[in-house]
């Protein structure tokens, strides 16, 4: 019986994992500072690559949701850089670039864009 309820959980544990990224980006998460995806995506393919533009809604001020999204993205392998008004996020082809809208910092939205590194 133990070994069934320990099959469950691996189960559920691994649908659960494909529902903590951001639908569209495989290799971002979506962390508990987000509370919605505005809209639907902007995604667009261009000879360098894709580029997609999300709008996140968050409940901390940008540069709080920036750090947790450089701990979360460091740990996945991305290169990240971060000032109080944006992020920049490398790896392998592609980076990610979070910032504020006209609002400023203390914005309760971020823009989160993955483009390709020319």
């Amino acid at each position: 019986m133990r070994y069934v309820a320990l099959l469950l959980f691996c189960v559920t544990s691994a649908l659960h994992a494909e529902d903590v990224f951001i639908e569209g980006l495989p290799d971002v998460p979506q962390l508990s500072v987000v509370t919605s995806i505005e809209g639907e995506p902007v995604v667009f393919d261009t000879p360098g690559g894709t580029v997609a533009e999300f709008i996140l809604n968050i409940n901390v001020a940008a540069p709080a949701a920036y750090q947790a999204y450089n701990e979360a993205l460091t740990g996945l392998g991305w290169a990240c850089t971060s000032r109080p008004s944006d992020m920049a996020c490398a790896r392998e082809e592609n980076r990610l670039v979070f910032s504020t809208p006209e609002e400023g910092a203390n914005a309760k939205r971020i823009i989160l864009r993955l483009e390709p590194i020319e």
